[in-house]
């Protein structure tokens, strides 16, 4: 279970290694995992884990962009864990009801699952579609633990919590910024 999160940019340039990588950032910022993975095997084995890549699945993209994503995620992840055996937590990323169901293909059942919120519950029309990928994401994995990166509010995460999910919530670099410079 991740304790801390660091993204991957900040992660090639820290020695606090007792953490978990994500990817909730800009593609263009991590694409070189994918066309060179080997190079950073290093840096993933210094970590606690990884939290698979979150490479975009936007509304507009082409169907087949967005499950050509969703392949590089699973396949990164796949060649984490079962051929360097580094802890990884499968990243759920969907776009709208045509990823709905492929975004859960080769997940476990009843394992922990990461998703990340931020930039989704803002807007009306793209929270609706978050919040409605969520149930049936949850009702096709039922994960025990969903780490959520961004928001994790009662009112939309609430009824997972009452069914016995974990739900481990980290606040955004963006909102953690914020909250800085506020107080």
């Amino acid at each position: 279970m991740p304790n801390k999160l660091i993204s991957f940019t900040k992660a090639l340039n820290t020695t606090d290694y007792n953490q978990w990588i994500h990817f909730y950032e800009d593609d263009y910022r991590f694409e070189c995992v994918w066309d060179s993975s080997k190079d950073y095997l290093d840096l993933f084995k210094k970590f606690n884990g990884v939290i698979l890549p979150d490479f975009s699945l936007y509304r507009d993209m082409p169907f087949n962009m967005q499950i050509s994503n969703i392949y590089r995620s699973r396949a990164i992840g796949n060649w984490l864990q079962r051929d360097n055996n580094i802890n990884i937590i499968p990243n759920i990323r969907y776009g709208d009801e045509r990823t709905y169901k492929i975004c859960c293909d080769g997940i476990e059942q009843g394992g922990t699952i990461a998703i990340g919120s931020h930039g989704n519950m803002k807007c009306k029309t793209d929270r609706m579609f978050f919040l409605e990928g969520l149930d049936i994401i949850v009702e096709i994995i039922r994960p025990s633990v969903i780490v959520v990166y961004g928001t994790a509010n009662d009112k939309y995460f609430g009824k997972y919590k009452q069914r016995g999910i974990r739900i481990v919530q980290f606040d955004s670099e963006f909102a953690s910024s914020h909250k800085k410079e506020v107080q």
